[in-house]
């Protein structure tokens, strides 16, 4: 026995502070979700975790850049398919007005001819998703030379995809004998044949852009669904390295409780022995 120092009871007391630390972790992984919440407890999974969501929330992002993208397009194929409509209009006037044979008739088609020209003058330059004008981007002078406009598809240095933006106002389209879309006058006598030279040309051109943008636009869609899939993946793993299992947690919770209470008991316990001592020194007198 000894006065000054009670061993026992100073080792119930460590290993009892120790179940309270444990405790103590135990009761933050279970408030929190995580079972890394400090870089302390484990440097290499938080690092690798921090590292994970930069990676998710750049695969987020890109999604919504996507996203967006897919809107633009699907906003500009409407108008294509609006100028489509007119040029097959017009061009159906331009044949009508080949059998016609009173003037006034010639210039009721040619007045009609016009209104559709600036209806699709309008359709080009007023088409926009915010602030972006891909068919009507007016520093264009010939159409075969587009501009590209960039937009990140993904969360790493270099992926991206590319849309092409063109001019497609009548007075910036002509057939290879510089025939503009904007001139066509049925009206006169080589008119006709030339209006249908310049608006076959303007067709295919329309079709041949509807047809790029379509096809952009389902690399979009596959890129989304990707970029969406990565993502899941990503958080999985992000997961297994920083959330905490709720009923192994629980289990060291129920354990930790445990051994409180018995330190709390055996620390009674031990706290009594040195009253043997008085009991020995009461006996002397």
């Amino acid at each position: 026995m000894r006065l000054y120092h009670n061993t026992m009871s100073l080792n119930v007391y460590r290993n009892y502070s120790k179940s309270l630390s444990n405790q103590s972790n135990v009761i933050g992984k279970l408030s929190s979700g995580y079972k890394v919440n400090s870089a302390g407890e484990d440097p290499n999974a938080l690092a690798k975790s921090e590292l994970l969501r930069i990676q998710i929330r750049g695969l987020q992002m890109a999604q919504r850049n996507v996203q967006d993208g897919i809107s633009m397009l699907q906003a500009v194929d409407s108008s294509l398919e609006n100028i489509g409509t007119s040029l097959n209009r017009i061009r159906e006037l331009t044949v009508q007005a080949g059998g016609l044979v009173n003037p006034e008739d010639k210039k009721t088609a040619q007045n009609e001819i016009n209104v559709m020209l600036s209806h699709i003058n309008t359709v080009a330059k007023t088409t926009e998703f915010n602030g972006v004008k891909l068919i009507g981007n007016d520093r264009i002078i010939d159409n075969t030379k587009p501009e590209y406009l960039s937009t990140v598809s993904g969360a790493n240095t270099g992926e991206k995809i590319e849309i092409p933006t063109y001019n497609l106002i009548p007075e910036n389209i002509a057939d290879k004998n510089g025939n503009k879309l904007s001139g066509i006058n049925v009206t006169t006598e080589d008119g006709v044949t030339e209006a249908l030279g310049v608006l076959d040309a303007t067709i295919d051109m329309v079709v041949s852009i509807r047809s790029k943008y379509g096809a952009i636009q389902n690399r979009m869609d596959s890129t989304y669904l990707i970029a969406n899939e990565n993502s899941d993946m990503l958080e999985k793993a992000e997961s297994s390295l920083r959330d905490a299992d709720i009923a192994e947690e629980m289990m060291y919770f129920a354990r930790n409780n445990i051994l409180i209470e018995a330190g709390n008991a055996m620390i009674a316990q031990t706290n009594r022995m040195p009253q043997d001592i008085l009991g020995v020194l009461q006996r002397l007198k």
